[in-house]
């Protein structure tokens, strides 16, 4: 299995990634993707853009170098019952591709109560579209009642290759979280949640669980260019093939 889009990217306007808009769509062209999802941090995260960077999009070309780009947004997930960062519907609505996650500068972890209240809510937003790395040991939360309602809101889940590096029992948490998806059938994007060029696309740890996990192919959305193209033109009307 290997993916054709990196679907969670950070460029500089993150001020805690590393590389501009150009040098990451470059970093796409050389892993042979055929777009990238630039999803900086909303605002609420410290350093994040303000929320006017979200709707200054529109001057910008979707086709790069050949990578097509898709202008995109991670909501911080916010307390205490699971809001996102405020910016204009205006803004929202233009975005091609959206997640939603906990940060812990943004929501402290609390009870598993709570992150549940915060993940139906979430959950029912018509804003967000995917679930990002929920495997996180820091926000415990019920993972069948979650995963099991997701087709009925239009939710995917994400595996994120940074969680196994750097999120503290991600591992056997995304491994639960994936066999979840597969029992309920529940697309998955395999990504690589990049803050700079030399890590797009860079997702083989995220791979190795999916398999390992028992997910079939055919639920790994990114995994296939026809299969991406239909999400895509289902869920927002981009054809990514344009």
């Amino acid at each position: 299995m290997k993916i054709v889009a990196d679907m969670h990217t950070h460029t500089n306007a993150s001020t805690h990634a590393y590389s501009s808009l150009h040098e990451m769509v470059q970093g796409a062209k050389r892993q042979g993707h055929i777009a990238i999802a630039i999803t900086d941090h909303g605002p609420a995260m410290d350093d994040a853009p303000h929320w006017w960077h979200f709707g200054a999009n529109r001057p910008f070309p979707h086709r790069i170098d050949g990578v097509y780009v898709l202008w995109g947004i991670e909501y911080n997930i916010l307390p205490p019952n699971g809001g996102i960062d405020p910016i204009s519907l205006e803004a929202a609505e233009s975005l091609d591709y959206t997640i939603a996650s906990f940060h812990g500068p943004c929501y402290s972890p609390a009870d598993q109560r709570a992150h549940d209240l915060a993940l139906d809510t979430i959950l029912k937003n018509p804003l967000v579209m995917c679930f990002g790395h929920l495997g996180n040991s820091k926000f415990p939360f019920d993972k069948e009642k979650l995963i099991s309602q997701c087709n009925q809101y239009g939710k995917i889940v994400e595996i994120n290759n940074n969680s196994t590096r750097v999120r503290k029992g991600s591992w056997e948490n995304c491994t639960e979280i994936a066999k979840l998806c597969a029992k309920y059938r529940v697309p998955i994007m395999v990504t690589s949640d990049a803050h700079s060029e030399f890590a797009v696309g860079q997702v083989d740890a995220a791979l190795e669980l999916v398999q390992s996990a028992g997910v079939p192919e055919e639920l790994v959305i990114n995994a296939d260019e026809n299969r991406l193209r239909n999400f895509l033109l289902e869920r927002r009307g981009i054809d990514i093939f344009a």
